[in-house]
């Protein structure tokens, strides 16, 4: 057979050929453009993975691994064993962050959680990714993604939010937060039928002290006051300090009046402990007044007033003790 006679063969040949040929040069052109994305994404410092959602099989890049602590050698590409690392009250969050964007609930996937690391500390990561591939019926196959470290601005909102609940110099919540969660526990209390207490401290003397021993004496007591206000509350009670030298304290959930009066004893009792500045023993004592929820009032403002009516009766009956609002009171 000579050349004439195969060259329609050989022509015929290379047409059938040139689909695979292009397939191939495609594959290994998206290969390569897929190289180029993750590259330039971990040059940016974030961490890129690449799921396999039918296989449940993912790629974690080096940067990716890098951010919590292990090298390449230690992890497979389990998804399981990466989603066992996200924080536990993060977790039901990102798997319904996840399912809502598979299903086409939401249009996109980002989620903030907390991770922990090889070390056991803990990271925050913002989580973004989309879709790339889908079967024929619209099924997701792949998705690809980053985790960016986002801790440090974390840590800055926290401590802007504590600069903005917390009352710098006793370290305790301020006004703000104490009515934030006065209204929370009142709903909670309605809603369940329970009874709360407000208590409005003032200290006795404490101006005495100030003008005696001067203002930065004056604000160490003021710390370890607070410190002892603390210390004699539960966990999910709430210390706040309304300025000044007066402080409210929040009992969310309370079963007894008797056991409102035992806290009020204690506070009394603690605050009246000498307080030692320098080789100074300061005495301070503290005026409690009492308002619970429903009997002597059904608002927040209500109930912070009728304490602090009680707080200048027991100021006035002789202080160092608890009053609890009474009707009398309004005359």
């Amino acid at each position: 057979m000579n050349f004439s006679q195969t060259l329609p063969l050989n022509i015929a040949l290379i047409i059938m050929l040139l689909p695979l040929i292009a397939v191939g040069f495609y594959y290994i052109k998206l290969r390569n453009s897929e190289e180029l994305w993750k590259f330039a994404l971990e040059g940016a410092g974030d961490g890129v993975w690449d799921w396999d959602i039918s296989n449940d099989k993912a790629y974690f890049s080096d940067r990716y691994k890098e951010m919590l602590g292990f090298n390449n050698e230690e992890v497979d590409n389990n998804i399981k064993e990466w989603n066992n690392r996200v924080h536990p009250d993060d977790a039901a969050s990102l798997d319904q962050a996840v399912s809502d964007y598979l299903s086409g609930k939401t249009e996109k996937y980002i989620h903030e959680h907390r991770v922990i690391c090889k070390d056991r500390s803990i990271k925050w990561v913002l989580s973004r990714g989309m879709i790339v591939k889908r079967d024929k019926h619209g099924k997701p196959l792949r998705m690809i993604g980053t985790h960016t470290d986002i801790t440090a601005r974390k840590l800055l909102e926290t401590r802007l939010e504590n600069l903005a609940h917390f009352d710098a110099l006793a370290n305790v919540p301020n006004r703000t937060l104490f009515n934030d969660r006065l209204k929370l526990a009142l709903s909670y209390a309605k809603r369940e039928k329970k009874m709360l207490a407000v208590m409005f401290i003032d200290l006795d003397l404490f101006k005495e002290i100030n003008d005696l021993y001067g203002h930065e004496t004056g604000d160490i007591v003021l710390k370890k006051v607070s410190r002892q206000l603390v210390s004699c509350v539960r966990e999910s009670d709430t210390v706040a300090r309304m300025g000044g030298d007066e402080f409210v304290i929040l009992l969310p959930i309370i079963d007894e009046i008797e056991d409102v009066k035992l806290v009020a004893s204690k506070i009394v009792e603690a605050v009246a402990q000498p307080i030692k500045v320098a080789k100074t023993h300061l005495h301070i004592t503290c005026s409690i007044g009492i308002a619970v929820y429903p009997q002597h009032g059904k608002d927040e403002k209500l109930l912070v007033i009728n304490a602090d009516m009680a707080m200048y009766q027991a100021k006035n009956s002789g202080k160092n003790q608890a009053k609890f609002f009474e009707e009398a009171m309004l005359n």
